[in-house]
């Protein structure tokens, strides 16, 4: 074999080696390509992942604090309206629907707040009768859940307003809308749920009407993003011979009783 053709073979030779050393290099590259844009792609699963657990986080930490919002909102309004009946000689104006209090902005018709629509005939009904409307409905009528037919608490509207109208100006007003209804106690045996004690019905077999001096509460509030808490209160006099002073039997709130 000649120099010529071994200097070719040579050539060749290390033309091959360039071309297998390219194509490994090539091959090398591609793979970190490939493992880049994996990486890449891992970091934006997990940066998409970790936005979408702040912001149902954030959603949940805003609901629970306008849920508490409205709840202090609720108290609120059910102290207030409890300090004013406590100031009140005789109950039966409040339960016939005739004396109000102080922050009373109607007891029908529709309002908007924190993003709810209230609808206070609506909310009315639902304690009076168990359903959106009365219509075709008696609330002296004995089911499941008002069990005392002619004493049934006939639910009136004694305060409602936003927050600064229920609680003034010198208390830093909560965002939203509560409604106090009271009713009388279904306790009573003198089948009349606009009287406070008055005299039992013959067929109560008894002189004495157990729920004299006692009447119910239903504190509801809507607050911030449309949040709703609700109260039911049991009052009674301190001092029932002089129908004097206030003091609460039972505080309850109550749940699952959104219509």
């Amino acid at each position: 074999m000649d120099d010529r053709t071994d200097q070719a073979l040579r050539t060749k030779h290390q033309g091959r080696r360039y071309i297998d050393s390219k194509s490994a290099l090539a091959a090398q590259e591609g793979s970190a390509l490939v493992m880049a844009l994996g990486a890449l792609g891992v970091i934006v699963t997990l940066g998409l992942a970790v936005s979408l657990t702040v912001g149902v986080e954030t959603d949940i930490a805003s609901n629970a604090h306008a849920a508490v919002q409205a709840l202090s909102l609720a108290e609120a309004a059910a102290e207030t309206a409890a300090a004013e009946l406590s100031a009140l000689a005789s109950w039966d104006g409040v339960l016939a629907g005739a004396v109000t209090a102080a922050s009373f902005d109607g007891a029908r018709g529709r309002r908007r707040a924190g993003g709810a629509d209230i609808d206070l005939d609506r909310e009315t009904a639902w304690l009076q009768c168990g359903a959106a409307s009365c219509e075709g409905r008696r609330p002296d009528a004995m089911t499941a859940a008002r069990p005392w037919g002619r004493n049934n608490a006939m639910w009136t509207v004694y305060a409602s307003g936003g927050a600064s109208d229920l609680l003034g100006d010198d208390v830093r007003a909560l965002p939203g809308y509560a409604v106090v209804w009271v009713g009388d106690d279904p306790g009573e045996n003198d089948a009349d749920p606009e009287r406070d004690g008055g005299p039992p019905v013959e067929e109560a077999a008894s002189p004495i009407n157990p729920g004299a001096g006692v009447i119910l509460l239903r504190a509801i509030a809507w607050g911030p993003r449309g949040s709703r808490r609700e109260l039911e209160i049991v009052v009674e006099r301190a001092d029932p011979v002089a129908s004097a002073g206030l003091r609460i039997r039972t505080w309850r709130e109550v749940r699952g009783a959104v219509p």
